[in-house]
């Protein structure tokens, strides 16, 4: 069951594309971080910005890796409360 809503999240199934809003709360934090990294990368070597470059991508997985799992966690907490209901009312 895991991996049907592990292709939803990653976009192989899409039921919808989202977007955001630039001058929403993750709009702004999104471009404070642009700013700060190429501010950062600047100051930086070519050895210091591979280590950054390196970081940056673990924290990337890790955070995506996170989301997903935190994204099945809820919908199958969902359907177990919809199941829970559907029992209840009939």
């Amino acid at each position: 069951m895991s991996q049907i809503l592990k292709d939803l999240y990653y976009g192989n199934i899409s039921p919808c594309e989202k977007s955001f809003d630039r001058n929403s709360e993750y709009g702004k934090e999104l471009k404070t971080v642009s700013e700060t990294e190429e501010k950062l990368l600047s100051l930086l070597n070519d050895a210091e910005k591979e280590l950054l470059q390196t970081f940056s991508d673990a924290h990337g997985n890790m955070s995506r890796i996170a989301i997903s799992d935190g994204f099945v966690d809820g919908f199958c907490l969902g359907m177990q409360i919809a199941i829970d209901v559907m029992e209840k009312n009939h």
